[in-house]
């Protein structure tokens, strides 16, 4: 091959084409111009979910850092075929869990942003790369993604008036696009105290009754149901949405998905200092034991 068809861009053996340069562009200035809407005209500060991932070398979790079965964190041969020692024990509504990371650094300051200050372009991005884990495991395990439901933890229909976002739903739509399955929207979510204002000890009982199946929604042709929700604490909303999902007969297979998931205290999660300017709502959210997923 003459140094002039190299010149030319010809490629021998053929390769798949890598994305142009006005793509790159205009994907580049589709993301940056949402950049500008939320940190000019919006009041957002800080930077968003991917931006703050590339600066800080932040990837997600790795299978081997966290239990299939529960999704707490795990140390090296602490996990095995039955799940870890926190879930071995017990009945789990779900098969496998699935999550992007601890509850810690640009997780947990994306969902901060996104429930607290409406900040949808970071929801989405959270959720993108949630999708991305979800898509793996799917490879994984075989499964089609165009057969798989994605299903958001529902937010009761006032207090999202009241915040303005479901910031649940926003991951749970971004993880469906971004794996190829499909986001539905099957419970419904009844009056009560958020999970915030109980103690983690009354969790269960406080949403035990809460979450309802859509009567017009069937989900028997989906080879996969995805609970998705964007914190884990105790386990409690997950449980309980599980068991709705469940209640009609028709559910498959079900598993569970998580941005974050908080660490054990012991295992090294560290208090982070908090930065000036967050609101009370955020800072009440930081100092209880829950962030409203749980």
């Amino acid at each position: 091959m003459s140094d002039e068809a190299i010149d030319r861009g010809f490629v021998w053996p053929p390769r798949r084409a890598e994305e142009s340069a006005p793509a790159q562009r205009v994907r580049t200035a589709r993301v940056g111009l949402l950049d500008v809407i939320e940190t000019q005209f919006l009041g957002r500060v800080g930077l968003c979910f991917d931006e703050r991932a590339r600066l800080e070398g932040w990837e997600p979790d790795g299978a081997e850092a966290y239990c299939w079965r529960c999704g707490g964190s795990v140390g090296p041969h602490e996990a095995d075929g039955e799940g870890c020692a926190s879930c071995r024990t017990k009945r789990l509504p779900w098969e496998r869990a699935v999550r992007l990371g601890a509850y810690a650094g640009p997780v947990r300051d994306a969902v901060l942003d996104v429930k607290f200050r409406r900040w949808r372009q970071t929801g989405r991005q959270l959720g993108r790369a949630l999708g991305e884990r979800l898509r793996q495991e799917f490879g994984r395990a075989q499964i089609e993604p165009a057969n798989v439901a994605i299903v958001p933890v529902p937010m009761h229909w006032t207090r999202r008036l009241r915040m303005g976002v479901d910031h649940t739903q926003v991951i749970a739509g971004a993880a469906a696009r971004a794996c190829g399955a499909r986001a539905v929207r099957a419970l419904v979510r009844g009056r009560g105290p958020s999970q915030l204002e109980v103690p983690a000890g009354e969790r269960k009982f406080n949403v035990a009754k809460v979450f309802h199946r859509k009567r017009w929604v069937f989900l028997g042709d989906w080879d996969l149901i995805v609970l998705v929700d964007d914190v884990r604490t105790t386990g409690a909303t997950l449980r309980a949405t599980s068991r709705a999902l469940r209640r009609a007969g028709d559910v498959r297979r079900l598993w569970v998905a998580t941005a974050g998931v908080r660490v054990e205290r012991g295992r090294g999660a560290r208090n982070e200092a908090e930065e000036g300017g967050r609101s009370v709502a955020i800072a009440r959210e930081i100092v209880e034991e829950g962030s409203g997923g749980d």
